[in-house]
């Protein structure tokens, strides 16, 4: 079956399925880390919603800009 195949058939379909599989791949690969992706978003949101915060009670330290969780450890 396979010798009534043409060269040029085959390797129009191993591309063919080798686009598939990148497509594939890809697709795992974005579902695997659409849980991570969400929590990294949340993340930001809650980092910006706490230099909102802080800049309403008028702490002006460079210190919390770049890294707000620092700012808690030297409250306690």
């Amino acid at each position: 079956m396979e010798s009534d195949i043409s060269l040029e058939e085959m390797e129009k379909h191993i591309n063919e399925l080798e686009a598939q599989l990148a497509d594939m791949k890809k697709a795992y690969r974005d579902k695997k880390m659409a849980g991570l992706k969400s929590a990294m978003e949340a993340r930001k949101s809650a980092d910006e919603a706490v230099r909102e915060e802080l800049k309403a009670l008028g702490v002006t330290s460079s210190s919390w800009t770049s890294d707000p969780f620092k700012l808690y450890t030297k409250w306690y």
